[in-house]
């Protein structure tokens, strides 16, 4: 299910597309998810490198995807890479893009992914990718501070990433300051924020956004509840006047129905 953004306004998208019954939008994923009681552990220190890998994986491309990981993930492992989280994308709920999971990868600092890219096999690896995968969208920043993230199978996982206008760049942080209470109320946590992430694709020509933001709720409908409460509606416009474009995903760790 998807939304087209020129076709309706920002903030009301949200709230439209919060009343639609969910649709999953899950492929092929890159390797096996977990098995369903594990909680998979995201441990990163201030300072190392963390990638989010949002994959759209062609069908039929799965011995293309082998390939690219028998000479990619060795190399990267020489100068640190380690993959941390998998998750599903179970809704692409405000996106032209419809990846089918989101992968944590850490590097020990942003000087070891530089190194990696310095490799002379690098680019003739990183060519393979569109041949394995529709589109392949890499967002990477320094870890800003110590984060140990558990992610619950029980749990509901939402993303946003936002391009901020640059005429108005604080308005987006009214928002979620705004908000933050009533995601309390509604059973959500704010567990992560990359800010102006680098932002890689061999198929899309978007500038870098400037926040991915990573919300933990207890149910389904967290969000949907948090649109009803006074707090949301005095922030919302904040939230128009302070974005340019907007992407908004449903994530588990298993996938739900």
């Amino acid at each position: 299910m998807k939304i087209n953004r020129t076709s309706i306004t920002l903030a009301s998208a949200f709230a439209v597309a919060l009343t639609m019954p969910a649709c999953s939008t899950m492929a092929q994923q890159s390797s096996p998810s977990p098995a369903a009681t594990e909680e998979p552990r995201l441990t990163v220190a201030k300072g190392q490198y963390l990638s989010i890998i949002m994959p759209d994986a062609k069908p039929d491309a799965d011995a293309a995807r082998q390939s690219y990981y028998r000479q990619a993930l060795p190399l990267g492992e020489k100068f640190g890479l380690k993959r941390e989280v998998q998750l599903k994308v179970d809704n692409a709920v405000i996106s032209d893009y419809e990846p089918s999971g989101l992968i944590f990868f850490s590097y020990p600092d942003h000087a070891s992914e530089k190194q990696l890219v310095k490799q002379s096999e690098w680019p003739a690896i990183k060519a393979m990718r569109p041949a394995a995968w529709n589109e392949l969208r890499i967002y990477s920043a320094a870890v800003e501070k110590d984060m140990d993230i558990s992610f619950d199978p029980a749990k509901y996982y939402t993303l946003v990433v936002a391009w901020t206008n640059p005429e108005k760049p604080e308005d987006y942080q009214r928002y979620l300051s705004g908000i933050e209470n009533a995601v309390s109320n509604a059973g959500g946590r704010f567990i992560y924020k990359m800010n102006n992430p680098t932002m890689e694709a061999h198929a899309t020509a978007l500038e870098s956004p400037n926040q991915l933001t990573f919300v933990e709720w207890d149910a389904p409908n967290g969000f949907a509840k948090v649109q009803k409460t006074a707090d949301y509606k005095s922030s919302a416009p904040y939230f128009q006047s302070g974005i340019t474009n907007v992407e908004f995903y449903e994530m588990s760790v298993n996938g739900k129905p």
